[in-house]
């Protein structure tokens, strides 16, 4: 809103002139914290996800935001047949939407008083709107409010009662008054009312067309106060300038070249020179894209996902000194499998189905134990789902494992409520009072901060912004009102090759090996005996070889790190924004030298997301001559490109 302030006095001058002011309601003096208002329909479906309706009435619950945008557009058309008018009320907006739900009175009224609910809980004052308010009320003005809105003036009048708009002569509400400020009918009609000539009105909103060229036609004054602009992207997510593309390589050359010179006196290990060249350039580039998102939208908290984010939290303060952030900064103890399941609130396959990933395979039994689930005592479900038992093999995209899941909606969602007391309390624990989050991880599709969100459940003003390493464009599933995510080197899967090197190619699981902090993942949560709530940390002894691995790759990574600060800290981080930072980074990923290929292959991964206990190397060494079986190794190794290096498959293939 810092285009209004210079134009205080414009305001001022055209209030004192009028006698009567006519102001606008909705994003004039109440905004709501949703980033449109359809939103709020969104957070009604999340409120209600873990009712009990929710469980009889889960289809109608999950299209509910199309359904209640729909039903509206249906009134509306009835109201003009019917009664040449577009304007509709609450209740029959509600009155169609029970005739293309199907819903019964109970289930309707449920849906109508959480909606109002959270229009209650969602609308706060706007600056601007309660000067231009106050400034009226000062000059004694006769002042109104109008609304072309379905809520009643009852419950608008206790909106505008909890934002501080205490005191104005009378609010005009169109769906109670068959007038509106879209037709323009609304002015003549309270100008008629007030018994004041339309010259002598002026009235303020944000909608051009309503607000301002109706009001101007009808004969009153009208001056636009705009809707705060959001804030713009600090980073495209496209292309770059060839300027900033060109400095940004200069400046990761010198600090290797430095390195290169001094080499022979200041000697490193392979994994920490591997942790110099190129992760230590990949982590200095997140890291001043993270110090510009900082320096643009000023968060309250940062909260750094563990355990990916631990070389992040020991650097990050360094970077954000520069700019004068004093942010509180958190490192939590989450991962997939302590919140993914304890948050399941819906039923989107798409979400819980990261945990039957897997390039080993696993029986029915196995997966149905690792959701909490007794195997045992499911295997009639399991039959009909057309496995001939709990012991049969299933492999990755088994698509009668979602014909499972389906008939297991119920069980999946008591197992969850079980679960989520310790978690959600966590997360609450961790958020304390702030509203304006910054979250940060290695990212990929958006479970965790999708997971985080459902725990903490709606809370006013709350407003989550996560910034990732890279974002897949199946992260859109994850996608939640009013809150955002932005990956750095692929956003949504743009640009495309960038994408396929992660997620096809073995960056994810390299970077996830070089970010892995020196403690187990999280398992889940206890309870003290003081009543605090601790993580449970894994301990194992295959992930332990591979923490200290990634810790001597760190090491070298915080050399670069500490001499690239030493010489360029004094040039603004958002000058050196670029993904050129990972061009090391790529290379290693699409065309390793034997070396790293040999150095690297053996690490292991995970076989599958949240679970640590069966790890795979990620490029191994075959030994076999059969090209079937050579083929088989490559389609089932995480790095390809390393594989191929390492078992001398470009050589057989010219």
């Amino acid at each position: 809103m810092d285009d209004f302030w210079p134009l205080r006095s414009d305001f001022a001058l055209q209030i004192s002139a009028h006698d009567l002011i006519s102001l606008d309601v909705f994003d004039t003096l109440i905004l709501r914290a949703v980033s449109v208002p359809t939103d709020v329909f969104s957070l009604v479906k999340l409120a209600l996800i873990t009712s009990r309706e929710a469980l009889v009435y889960p289809e109608i619950l999950d299209t509910f935001p199309a359904l209640r945008i729909k039903a509206e557009q249906l009134a509306r058309l009835s109201k003009q047949k019917k009664h040449g008018t577009l304007e509709v009320t609450f209740e029959e907006i509600y009155d169609q939407l029970a005739e293309l739900s199907g819903a019964d009175p109970h289930w309707l009224a449920v849906l109508q008083k959480t909606e109002l609910e959270l229009e209650m809980r969602l609308a706060y004052a706007n600056p601007a709107g309660r000067l231009i308010w106050e400034t009226a009320l000062a000059e004694h003005k006769k002042v109104v409010f109008c609304s072309d809105m379905y809520l009643s003036a009852s419950f608008i009048s206790r909106l505008l009662e909890k934002c501080g708009y205490s005191h104005y002569d009378r609010l005009y509400v169109s769906c109670e008054h068959a007038k509106t400020k879209h037709e323009g009918t609304f002015y003549d009609y309270i100008a008629g009312l007030h018994g004041i000539p339309l010259e002598r009105i002026l009235h303020i909103g944000d909608n051009q067309h309503s607000d301002c060229t109706m009001a101007r036609q009808a004969g009153c004054t009208a001056m636009h106060l705009p809707l705060p602009s959001p804030p713009e992207p600090v980073i495209p997510t496209g292309g770059e300038q060839l300027f900033y593309r060109d400095a940004t390589f200069s400046t990761i050359q010198g600090v290797l070249r430095r390195r290169t010179l001094f080499a022979g006196m200041t000697p490193m290990g392979r994994w920490e020179q591997i942790g110099y060249e190129v992760f230590g350039p990949l982590f200095t580039g997140f890291l001043l894209w993270l110090a510009t998102i900082v320096q643009h939208n000023r968060p309250e908290k940062i909260l750094l996902f563990a355990r990916d984010t631990h070389f992040l939290n020991q650097h990050l303060r360094r970077f954000l000194r520069p700019i004068g952030a004093d942010v509180d900064i958190g490192y939590v103890y989450v991962s997939r499998g302590s919140l993914l399941l304890p948050s399941f609130t819906e039923f989107q396959l798409t979400r819980i189905w990261h945990l039957f990933s897997g390039r080993s395979p696993k029986t029915v039994a196995d997966h149905l134990r690792r959701l909490g689930l007794a195997p045992e005592l499911l295997t009639n479900m399991v039959q009909s789902a057309g496995f001939e038992s709990i012991d049969e093999v299933v492999r990755n995209g088994e698509p009668r494992m979602y014909a499972l899941l389906t008939r297991l909606f119920t069980p999946l969602l008591v197992e969850s409520t079980r679960r989520r007391p310790l978690p959600k309390r966590y997360v609450e624990e961790s958020v304390g009072a702030a509203r304006r989050l910054m979250v940060v991880d290695i990212g990929w599709v958006g479970n965790m901060q999708a997971s985080f969100l459902r725990l903490l459940g709606p809370l006013t003003g709350l407003q989550v912004r996560g910034y990732y390493v890279g974002l897949f464009g199946s992260a859109r599933e994850n996608d939640c009102p009013s809150h955002t995510m932005e990956g750095w080197l692929t956003h949504y899967g743009e640009p495309a090759e960038m994408e396929q090197n992660l997620w096809w190619a073995g960056g994810v699981e390299l970077l996830e090996f070089a970010m892995c902090g020196p403690h187990g993942t999280t398992l889940g949560y206890a309870m003290t005996e003081c009543g605090e709530v601790q993580p449970i940390l894994e301990s194992n002894e295959a992930d332990a070889e591979g923490r200290e691995l990634a810790a001597r790759v760190q090491k070298g990574a915080a050399e670069f790190l500490e001499e690239y600060l030493a010489t360029y800290e004094g040039i603004p981080a958002v000058a050196l924004t670029s993904r050129v930072w990972a061009n090391e980074f790529y290379r290693l990923v699409t065309e390793p030298t034997q070396e790293e290929a040999e150095l690297l292959g053996d690490l292991t991964h995970s076989d599958s997301a949240g679970d640590t206990r069966l790890r795979l190397p990620i490029a191994p060494r075959v030994t076999s001559d059969d090209p079937s079986e050579v083929s088989q190794a490559l389609e089932r190794s995480f790095w390809k490109a390393g594989f191929r290096v390492r078992n001398g498959l470009a050589e057989r293939a010219s």
